[in-house]
């Protein structure tokens, strides 16, 4: 009998995903699950060897991730370096490594990819920044290509992807506003092509529905999630509003700094989380997405296409967390 992971699954009743989850000390596995497969893996002295796998399989043991922004952009937004971060320890774990390459925004964004499939570079992609209509998506689907998109359709397109739940997180924190007496809340939105700028405009529509008030298609404004997109859409912006909700922590920032400028007194509310939303002066009050768990669940999810043909699609829970910035109308403020 051939002793492999495929074997030590079929004899436990679990998935090979299940096993590697096992082998690399993922806390998702319970504790009845585990020791199962533990005591099958030593029943049949099965001892995984990622080294002699790679050579029958004439695989790389790459997985590929191109981030379509330029170098500052990348390595000033602190989600890209927690998302790597966790993604890179989930995919050592199981003996495959994260080849990372910046992709200038002004380059064509399929050839990168032809050229890495042509090559036989990598095993496999894990895709950042989802478009709406996603050149890259449609031709690794025509080539028959593994990958795992970081966001969701927003056309119900059936893909492999893991995503937090953005148009849940904007609704929330519209809301958290709407409660507040704010109505004309000024919304700081990423490009507007990227399927995480469509989902959290949902949010904020769908905030606005359930409270019977009309939007005012102006107070949506498309930038990027940068500091200084925030600072300057808020800055720019000529209508009276009373409190602001922006697509990122970085653009809440810069909303902040404006309004300060502008001796303009509004609550704000941003989203990710990042750890300087907490160092802020006043304190961000924002959409907490869990980037750590995005991060490791890409890349599991990653490992379980490649390794037992899964076909991930997860959506991922977000929480308000209330600090200062969101707190200027004490007397209306109600805890979420």
């Amino acid at each position: 009998m051939k002793l492999n992971i495929s074997t030590v699954a079929k004899k436990a009743g679990v998935s090979t995903a299940t096993v590697s989850r096992v082998l690399n000390g993922s806390p998702s596995v319970s504790k009845k699950t585990r020791e199962k497969v533990m005591k099958v893996i030593e029943k049949l002295e099965y001892v995984p060897n990622h080294v002699a796998r790679s050579l029958r399989s004439k695989k790389t043991g790459l997985i590929g991730t191109i981030i379509p922004h330029s170098t500052d952009y990348v390595f000033n937004f602190p989600y890209f370096s927690i998302f790597l971060r966790e993604a890179t320890k989930r995919l050592s774990g199981d003996g495959y490594q994260l080849l990372l390459t910046i992709e200038e925004p002004d380059e064509n964004p399929v050839e990168i990819y032809r050229t890495f499939l042509d090559r036989k570079i990598v095993d496999a992609f894990i895709i950042l920044d989802l478009k709406e209509k996603d050149e890259r998506v449609e031709f690794l689907k025509t080539r028959d290509a593994k990958f795992v998109v970081v966001g969701r359709a927003v056309n119900g397109e059936e893909i492999p992807f893991i995503d937090t739940d953005n148009m849940g997180g904007a609704f929330k924190a519209v809301s958290y506003l709407l409660k507040k007496k704010c109505r004309k809340i000024l919304f700081l939105n990423g490009p507007a092509n990227q399927s995480v700028s469509i989902w959290r405009a949902r949010g904020y529509l769908d905030a606005h529905l359930k409270y019977g008030l009309e939007v005012d298609d102006s107070f949506i404004l498309n930038g990027s999630f940068t500091e200084d997109s925030g600072y300057k859409m808020t800055k720019s912006f000529e209508g009276e509003f009373d409190a602001v909700f922006a697509a990122s922590d970085l653009m809440a920032m810069g909303a902040l700094k404006a309004l300060k400028e502008m001796e303009k007194d509004v609550p704000v509310i941003g989203f990710d989380d990042i750890p300087q939303a907490a160092m802020t002066s006043p304190t961000l009050t924002t959409v907490r997405q869990p980037i750590e768990k995005v991060g490791y669940t890409v890349a599991d999810s990653i490992i379980a296409c490649l390794e037992s043909e899964e076909f991930p699609r997860k959506v991922l829970d977000v929480e308000l967390i209330i600090r200062e910035s969101s707190e200027v109308n004490h007397e209306d403020s109600k805890k979420w």
